[in-house]
């Protein structure tokens, strides 16, 4: 049997005061989450979901517990929900610098046993869990109803399909979290033998966007200054959208079943956005894998932090205009035996960043516009324009976190 022996870098646990405001009291929010030991990952992912302000006042504001759906069998029977709930007013009362996010941990590994030790793992697939298990704990449809595979669908113009599709997806699916973090992406296969074109419209939580290969950032670079440097182009943000959207073909082993064919072809597959979430989340897929190779890929990435449009983008021609500023960052430094997870966050009730180290939490600059960084791997930008009437008509975002 071979061991292997990973060096898992995590800081230690330390005692920080984060700024206190003008009265003396810690600032709500900013609030570190202690390591619990490799548990780096999990405080990133839970700072960015907290300076969500929709999101974080419906918990304050206790609107949660009536939505909890205890007898949805693919949820948490609402043990999430009040965990995230009981920390978030720990973290927004004002009365600490730093807590220990034990609950929420022991309550995430006991539904999800890949959380329950203590080994080093993902921010971006812890978000990814706790945000479905939200989900499915404060679902407001109690009973799911059948909702059959409708294949005259694709028979129907692209935007009536659209809209059917979503509201078969919300005839199931209807929370704070679909209200907020979901939107719809619109996909497209086309069969290399008969030109059978299959259109889909799918929801999506995260877009998880590639990143160029080193090798083709190194065959830049050494075009540019026919010499051997680490890195010298800065990717944008937007050329990962771009690679998201490209079109490629399907490989043997995920090949598309041809209804006009009847057997498996390696078609064509286009995804393109068709309608952006109010908050849109966004992936950096920094961790490469394949069958005998594992890397990192750290280059620099170009950030727009406000005014940020994706409508160039969009499939959908009948969207509204939006615009994305950024709120959160999820950081990754060191490489893939280990690492460490850090955020940085804007805080709505003091319209200051702040920077969240484990236990640590101290007020930082803002992000130069654009920020041109090689750490982020996920980042939350929430709408100019949010539709905060249409979530909670009667509430007022800061008036709510203030409190």
């Amino acid at each position: 049997m071979i061991a292997y022996i990973v060096r898992l870098h995590w800081a230690p646990i330390r005692f920080y005061e984060s700024t206190r405001d003008r009265t003396g009291s810690y600032v709500k929010g900013a609030c570190g989450l202690q390591n619990l030991g490799n548990t780096c990952f999990m405080a990133s992912a839970l700072q960015c979901l907290s300076n969500v302000p929709e999101l974080t006042k419906y918990f304050l504001s206790n609107r949660y517990v009536a939505d909890i759906n205890e007898r949805n069998p693919l949820g948490t029977r609402g043990e999430l929900a009040r965990a995230y709930g009981d920390l978030l007013h720990n973290m927004w009362s004002g009365e600490n610098c730093s807590i220990v996010p034990r609950k929420v941990k022991m309550t995430i590994g006991q539904f999800a046993p890949r959380f329950s030790g203590y080994a080093q793992q993902d921010s971006q697939e812890l978000l990814a869990y706790v945000l479905d298990g939200l989900h499915e704990d404060l679902n407001r449809i109690k009973v799911k109803p059948y909702v059959p595979d409708d294949e005259t669908l694709e028979r129907l113009e692209e935007h009536e399909q659209a809209e059917k599709s979503w509201q078969a997806y919300k005839a199931r699916n209807d929370s704070i979290i679909v209200d907020l973090v979901h939107g719809q992406l619109k996909s497209t296969l086309v069969c290399p033998v008969c030109a059978k074109v299959s259109i889909k419209f799918d929801p999506f939580c995260f877009l998880s966007v590639p990143l160029p290969p080193k090798e083709k950032v190194k065959q830049v670079v050494t075009l540019i200054f026919n010499t051997k440097r680490r890195w010298a182009k800065d990717i944008h943000l937007m050329e990962c959208i771009d690679l998201f959207t490209k079109q490629e073909q399907l490989g043997e082993e995920d090949s598309w079943y041809c209804p006009k064919c009847k057997k498996h072809e390696r078609a064509s597959k286009k995804l393109d956005l068709w309608n952006l979430p109010q908050i849109l989340i966004i992936h950096l897929k920094r961790f490469q894998y394949s069958k005998w190779h594992r890397d990192k890929i750290d280059i620099p990435v170009v950030i727009p932090v406000k005014g940020f449009e994706l409508n160039s983008k969009l499939a959908n021609e009948r969207h509204e205009h939006v615009k994305y500023d950024l709120i959160a960052i999820s950081h990754h430094v060191g490489g893939l035996g280990g690492g460490h997870y850090t955020a940085t966050a804007l805080n709505k009730t003091t319209g200051k960043w702040y920077d969240f180290n484990d236990s640590s939490a101290t007020e930082t600059t803002a992000p130069t516009d654009p920020y041109v960084s090689r750490t982020p791997y996920m980042l939350v930008y929430r709408r100019q324009e949010i539709t905060t009437d249409v979530l909670l008509p009667d509430a007022n975002v800061e008036e709510e976190m203030e409190e």
